[in-house]
């Protein structure tokens, strides 16, 4: 069973469509074509309205025509400029089904309150700053090549938006049964990659409101302990890198999150001494930022009684507690940019 807020309001409304560039027609959105009914949701949390609208705008521009679009404000009441996305949105997609929570509830109550809505046999979730390439939804629907199957997933454009520049992370995709894999390595990554089929993602309980961090991961693993998933080898969706509001950035969330999932899945953990490695040793920057070096040491040096055969992860992560983390990132960059004018 889904939790749902209290306090919720919601209304229904729709004009589209747009592209990523201009608008090219006032209709509505299809209802019925045939073919199964997508439910793109898009949660957002006091963002500016512009990359509000560059969300909706990837979504309006799919290939695939037969989409319902909701919007999830759980905006803070404070926030002022609520009445401002709101208002924006409608403008652009009559059809929108607009929901708002009247107090912030957080990421994975805003997802849980869309999918209690959907009408889609297959969901999407888009966080606010991200976008979906055109073709995401149509290619991805393809992947369902079996009843059984939960997700489909593709790779990820990340788009660098203080440097303008954009890269195709060319992660080596896992299909099947891949519960194992993925404790150890998230090939899915973020929420706004995957299709999903709504009821997969219903019965594992959809997100857990208690992640603060790790929210995405942490269903993945609970969808792929039960199903197989698929992928599309292509690149799909943008994901913003930026220096705005991101659960990513945040210290104390992370740690939160990725000890949840330590905790949750410490079974299986317990069982692999590579993926508790894998796992617990993202703590350090974290630690180190909120701590201080001594309780980062302690946890790098768990980390190497644990497994001690990562030699070049455990070494970085030294340098790190010693060096600190702006340093130690600074200097990366620097080795970066050097090995590539040698390349050249």
């Amino acid at each position: 069973m889904l939790w749902q807020p209290k306090g919720l309001t919601f209304m229904r409304s729709g004009e589209i469509y747009m592209s990523t560039s201009e608008k090219i027609g006032a209709v509505n959105i299809p209802t019925d074509c045939g073919s199964p009914l997508v439910s793109a949701i898009i949660t957002t949390h006091n963002r500016e309205t512009e990359t509000v609208l560059r969300a909706v705008r990837s979504v309006l521009a799919q290939t695939y025509p037969n989409i319902e679009l909701i919007v999830v404000d759980d905006s803070s009441p404070s926030f002022e400029g609520r009445a401002e996305v709101e208002q924006s949105v409608r403008r652009l997609c009559e059809s929108v089904v607009y929901l708002k929570h009247e107090e912030c509830k957080g990421a994975c109550a805003a997802r849980n309150t869309g999918l209690s809505h959907a009408k889609g046999h297959y969901v999407g979730f888009l966080d606010d700053d991200d976008e979906w390439m055109p073709a995401k939804t149509e290619k991805q629907l393809k992947g369902f090549t079996d009843d059984k199957i939960a997700l489909v997933y593709s790779q990820i454009i990340y788009v660098n938006d203080e440097e303008n520049k954009a890269n195709t992370a060319h992660s080596k995709l896992e299909s099947g049964y891949i519960f194992k894999k993925l404790l150890r390595r998230n090939m899915i990554g973020s929420t706004s990659n995957p299709l999903l089929k709504k009821e997969c993602v219903e019965a594992v309980g959809g997100f857990d409101v208690l992640m603060e961090s790790c929210q995405d991961y942490d269903l993945w693993l609970r969808l792929t302990m039960r199903y197989p998933v698929n992928y599309i080898d292509a690149a799909l969706s943008k994901y913003h890198l930026h220096s705005g509001s991101r659960i990513t950035t945040n210290d104390k969330k992370r740690i939160n999150g990725i000890e949840r999932i330590l905790l949750k899945y410490a079974e299986y953990y317990s069982k692999d001494d590579k993926a508790w490695y894998k796992r617990s040793i993202k703590l350090i920057p974290h630690y180190l930022n909120v701590y201080g070096r001594r309780k980062a040491l302690a946890l790098w040096f768990s980390c190497v009684k644990r497994c001690p055969t990562e030699i070049r992860m455990s070494f970085n992560r030294l340098a790190m507690i010693i060096m600190g983390v702006d340093l130690y990132n600074a200097a990366k960059i620097k080795c970066i940019a050097v090995k590539r004018r040698l390349k050249n």
